[in-house]
């Protein structure tokens, strides 16, 4: 009774109390739980590579410090490394210091290691398929780790075991690698086009390299409140919700923009959109037993078929307010982009009452588009929107999308 009656009498401190002593169990729990998790797959990986040889020894991870809320290099040290040396891989670590670091060090190397393993987000992994494929000659596969931005949104105060499932994810990741499983994956090329020529006998520029990224592009009012959002950090969950609001009262916002475009229809491969590159070499002796090379007989054999329909070029023009290109494999079992272009939000009350559907990315295309390439010819403008390609900014000038087939070895 005495203690019932002094809970009671100061319940104000008795309710902090219980928090903070709910909190520390949850805390040293979840704790327990990732030990017992990394134990168990550390004797995994330890067990599996005493029964298999045939692995790439010399990594590298490129490394961006900042990334996770500067917690990425710390997160790899605490789970990843470890494992990779269970696994006898050699690992070097590259920190990046500034934006195109990893691009223009993986792309001026002198020789590639067996994997390069990507620690970051979209725009680091962007660079690092950049600078591979920029490249003459040797590439090598790369594994991914999911290190980028915080994708949930709001404060967690109480979310308990969210760290032992996101250890779980991290571990995941990288499980490929350890177990030789990979895939060739389609990637998407960006080329700015010369802007001296017309419309339908213009090039990529000859003095600018192209740029290669893997989650696709955005550009336009939407992408513009995607970005804004971090300013408003202090309403939390709301953030993205304030951004719309406050966006649709601007003044300076450019509301339609408006774009010429030309592209070609989908194709699975032909002669017209085959032509003949040289097999760009695996390296070093690991990694020529650990990757076959798969394109040889499927490049011979779609640069026998013919396809009248590849090489017409459709035109046309459009007033938007967004326009996403993402890559998408359809019913025939190849890949294409597909281009959608929004064109319904205006200014004001309009926009406030679509802001759950522009927080949810539901917001319905007006035109959707399936091609192999398409090209964009934006319009001039004052205060212009910057292109989004994999996350990273770029000035909007005309560009050319196309698709990169198996372009290059993930281990996934």
């Amino acid at each position: 009774m005495n203690t019932l009656k002094l809970i009671r009498n100061n319940w104000k401190k008795s309710l902090f109390l219980s928090c903070v002593v709910g909190y520390g169990v949850s805390t040293i729990k979840t704790k327990l739980d990732i030990k017992l998790y990394m134990n168990k797959l550390s004797n995994e990986v330890l067990h599996s590579n005493q029964t298999t040889n045939v692995l790439p020894k010399n990594v590298l991870v490129i490394m961006n410090p900042i990334a996770k809320k500067k917690k990425a290099e710390n997160l790899f040290k605490k789970y990843c490394e470890p494992l990779l040396h269970l696994a006898g891989f050699s690992v070097e670590i590259l920190r990046t210091n500034h934006i195109g670091h990893a691009k223009t060090y993986v792309e001026e190397m002198s020789a590639l290691p067996d994997v390069i393993v990507v620690a970051g987000g979209d725009g680091t992994k962007s660079e690092v398929v950049t600078g591979l494929l920029r490249r003459q000659g040797e590439i090598c596969p790369i594994s991914l780790l999911p290190l980028g931005r915080e994708k949930a949104s709001g404060f967690k105060i109480f979310n308990f075991g969210s760290e032992l499932e996101f250890v779980k994810t991290l571990c995941q990741a990288l499980l490929p690698l350890l177990n030789n499983q990979y895939k060739y994956v389609d990637v998407i090329q960006y080329d700015v086009l010369d802007e001296e020529n017309n419309n339908e006998n213009d090039s990529p520029s000859n003095n600018l390299k192209p740029i290669f990224g893997i989650n696709g592009f955005s550009w336009g009012l939407l992408k513009d409140i995607d970005t804004l959002k971090d300013k408003y950090w202090y309403v939390g969950p709301l953030r993205h919700h304030l951004a719309a609001f406050f966006r649709s009262f601007s003044g300076t916002a450019n509301w339609d923009s408006k774009t010429d475009y030309v592209y070609t229809p989908p194709c699975p491969g032909c002669s017209n959109c085959c032509p003949e590159v040289e097999d760009k070499p695996t390296k070093g002796f690991f990694l020529s037993k650990l990757v076959k090379t798969q394109n040889v007989s499927r490049a011979a054999t779609q640069k026998l078929i013919k396809n009248d329909s590849c090489a017409t070029k459709l035109s046309g023009c459009i007033n938007s307010n967004q326009i996403n290109i993402n890559l998408s494999h359809n019913e025939e079992n190849f890949s294409e982009l597909e281009s959608k272009f929004i064109d319904s939000l205006q200014p004001g009350w309009d926009l406030i009452k679509n802001i759950p559907k522009i927080t949810n990315k539901t917001v319905e295309p007006n035109l959707v588009l399936k091609s192999r390439t398409i090209k964009l010819y934006p319009s001039v403008s004052d205060e212009p929107i910057f292109y989004s390609i994999d996350g990273e900014e770029y000035e909007p000038r005309p560009i050319q999308v196309s698709i990169v087939p198996n372009a290059i070895k993930v281990f996934c």
